[in-house]
């Protein structure tokens, strides 16, 4: 085994034993305020007892502490500070130990020097776990909630928005998540396998575990690798002890690093998000408002939702009792020659159908009309079905439709006049169609909505 690897074994014991000399020393102080108050009586052999054992136990802490030290995973100025105090209050306390045990009967002087001496040990004793707690938890730790005392800036922190149009993933979501589940232990302060995630130059950084992020794929980045290990893995972070990152947070970062490149600076509205996602992002922002219309919506047939799994739809529903659905059509699971099929299972929860996507699922322009009669469908994704033009001017009669993808379709910017009569429609993703990016600065020069969105 590697002496270093040894070294950091035996100062991990340090945490263990640490509060070992603070109950010891303060026990044995204690005892002699109580002993001259006349409290106690006869409590020498006791006390030094107490004096011995806080000055025994404190050099191992002090030895372990180093030990932990050459991790390298704390800050070097806290780290010295910590180490002095603690140096400083094992030499003081055995001070005060030499004295308890050769004098019997003190001299005012004597006396003044050992009273002085346990002084000087519960002072410093206090400093060195103070500074052991910053180091551990941050130097906030203390007074995070105290009243009245200005709290840390967080140099990565944004304006509180408003508009989930104009939230911007990494500043305003997945930031926020990470410097409340990760920064008592990666911060510029304490810095464990030497990441930290105070400025984007940190987490760009890394730490000593691989890849920090690697844009575009998640399954590739240490950080969400280890944030969505299994409940009890030796590996997850948070680790174990710590509550860890929920479904919906990972799902956030995930698409942060996935969905957004992992870019610092895109908004919510630059790039296609999933509903699972902007829901809940809108959520974790406090932004969204939309259980209270969904739960008026009437009960649903077991059987039509049996139905429509059978057919090979996945079907969510968006809030417990709501009976709100998110319907999806994996790719390619539809068979072209029997879409009529799909199409009469989904129109019996037609009122019931929020979030639909039917993308490569053999429609045509004939098929659109189906959706026009879907009275609270709010997004649409059509992609990389073979619909032109004509079967644009299918789609009316959806009064709260807010986004609708025809992403690898045959439209063109021709369409964009019939759609903009939808009263509720704010984005229409465009990538690889007829629409080029003359064409859609063309169309913002003139309309304000919908906004068309590309991909370059």
């Amino acid at each position: 085994m590697e002496e270093s690897n040894l070294i950091l074994f035996f100062g991990r014991f340090h945490p263990l034993i640490v509060h070992l000399p603070i109950g010891f020393l303060m026990i044995g102080a204690l005892m002699e305020i109580a002993e001259r108050l006349s409290w106690l009586s006869n409590v020498r052999p006791a006390i030094i007892f107490s004096l011995l054992h806080g000055v025994a136990s404190a050099v191992a802490a002090s030895v372990l502490g180093y030990m932990l030290g050459t991790s390298g995973d704390y800050a070097p100025d806290m780290l010295d500070a910590h180490m002095w105090a603690g140096i400083i209050t094992t030499v003081v306390a055995a001070a005060a130990l030499l004295l308890k045990t050769r004098w019997v009967d003190f001299t005012k002087v004597q006396t003044q020097l050992y009273l002085g001496l346990l002084a000087v040990m519960m002072i410093a004793m206090s400093a060195t776990g103070h500074l052991g707690g910053n180091m551990t938890h941050g130097s906030d730790y203390l007074t995070k909630y105290a009243p009245f005392i200005p709290k840390p800036v967080d140099p990565l922190a944004r304006p509180k928005v408003t508009d989930i149009q104009q939230a911007q993933l990494f500043g305003d979501v997945v930031h926020p998540i990470i410097r409340d589940r990760c920064m008592s232990c990666h911060s510029s302060e304490k810095q464990k396998g030497k990441l930290s995630f105070s400025s984007i130059e940190e987490y760009l950084k890394g730490g000593e575990s691989g890849d920090l992020i690697v844009a575009g794929d998640a399954s590739a980045s240490e950080l969400f690798k280890r944030i969505s290990l299994p409940a009890g893995h030796d590996d997850i972070m948070p680790p174990e002890g710590k509550e860890p990152l929920t479904e919906e947070q990972q799902l956030l970062i995930k698409f942060w690093i996935d969905g957004a490149g992992a870019n610092f600076d895109t908004l919510l509205s630059q790039v296609e998000v999933p509903e699972e996602v902007m829901t809940t992002a809108s959520h974790y922002l406090g932004l969204s408002g939309d259980e209270e219309q969904m739960l008026a919506l009437d009960s649903i047939a077991p059987k039509d939702l049996e139905q429509l799994r059978l057919m090979g739809f996945e079907v969510r529903e968006l809030a417990a009792g709501s009976y709100a659905l998110d319907v999806t059509l994996p790719s390619g699971k539809a068979n072209p020659s029997d879409i009529m099929r799909y199409l009469d299972t989904l129109d019996k929860v037609r009122e019931h159908v929020i979030w639909l996507a039917m993308d490569e699922s053999g429609l045509s322009d004939e098929y659109l009309v189906y959706f026009a009669g879907y009275p609270n469908l709010r997004s649409l994704k059509l992609s990389n079905n073979a619909i032109t033009d004509a079967g644009i001017k299918q789609l009316s009669g959806l009064p709260v439709l807010e986004k609708l993808n025809l992403y690898g379709t045959g439209v063109t910017v021709s369409s964009m006049d019939h759609l903009r009569r939808l009263p509720a429609l704010q984005v229409v993703y465009v990538w690889q169609t007829g629409i080029d990016e003359e064409a859609i600065h063309e169309w913002h020069s003139k309309h304000e909505k919908p906004r068309l969105v590309s991909g370059s």
